[in-house]
């Protein structure tokens, strides 16, 4: 993952980070380290962002909203990227070359439009598809 300077971030890298998730845990949050410490830059979309508020919101979680929060307000060298039109039109070229759902072609479309090296994330579906980026699968990383 060194070889590669600005990566998006799908959900799931954020939720193993932010909650703690075995066996990905420790993976994800040395990932969040290195952006931190500025070896890398990361991205997300804002999609991502709502994603991962989803949990925290339904069981009421304060302390868990506040962290998330706190995460995406607060992450040097993290790029919050807002769904706009620009990224609306290439995830609808993503999503019509490649059937992904919705969010998945945001965050796909939302990694090209940054110029992303590579999507970094956990989702057999991307990881499986040809979606003009690298997309670097964490099962492929954890033994």
């Amino acid at each position: 993952m060194r070889a590669y300077r600005r990566v998006a971030l799908d959900t799931n890298v954020v939720i193993y980070a932010l909650e703690d998730v075995a066996p990905y845990r420790e993976l994800a949050q040395h990932l969040l380290r290195m952006i931190e410490r500025g070896f890398m830059t990361g991205t997300v979309s804002t999609v991502v962002e709502a994603e991962v508020l989803v949990k925290p919101l339904r069981e009421r979680d304060r302390a868990a909203i506040d962290k998330v929060e706190l995460f995406f307000r607060d992450s040097p060298n993290l790029v919050i990227r807002s769904f706009d039109r620009t990224i609306a039109k290439r995830a609808a070229l993503v999503r019509a070359s490649n059937r992904l759902l919705l969010p998945d072609a945001i965050i796909v479309a939302t990694a090209l439009e940054e110029r992303c090296d590579a999507i970094i994330g956990n989702d057999s579906v991307i990881a499986s598809q040809a979606v003009g980026i690298p997309y670097l699968y964490l099962n492929d990383y954890v033994s």
